[in-house]
């Protein structure tokens, strides 16, 4: 999940830094090569604190886990039905049409969506 986000960023960041570089006159090569570089720690820190101050949105990617010890990779996959924020108690649409009801365990990792563990799961009775 943040390593798309990061790469946007980081293709952002060098394109601006290569038009300044294009546009602005007395720019050297060494001057584009600090603003390389100040826009991979931007983009580094920008990715590091979105989703902490983001939270979980209503639609996003979700893991539904039982436990806390399960991976978010091996968790059922689900969106998020409301946001929230870390901790808090949220309701999830998975992929089979049912809902559960979890609490935010974790965001976003580098390739993983947010986990959540379940809380309450409804089960249709047929």
């Amino acid at each position: 999940m943040k390593a798309a986000f990061f790469f946007k960023l980081l293709l952002l960041s060098a394109c601006l830094s290569l038009l300044y570089f294009g546009i602005a006159p007395g720019v050297s090569l060494m001057e584009l090569l600090k603003l390389l570089a100040i826009g991979v720690v931007a983009s580094v820190a920008v990715t590091v604190a979105y989703f902490e101050v983001r939270g979980v949105k209503a639609g996003d990617p979700v893991a539904v886990v039982a436990d806390n010890a399960i991976p978010s990779i091996f968790g059922r996959q689900g969106f998020a039905a409301a946001g929230g924020r870390k901790n808090e108690q949220i309701r999830i649409k998975l992929g089979n049409g049912s809902e559960v009801t979890g609490i935010i365990e974790s965001y976003p990792g580098i390739i993983s969506p947010s986990k959540i563990r379940v809380v309450y799961e409804e089960r249709l009775v047929e």
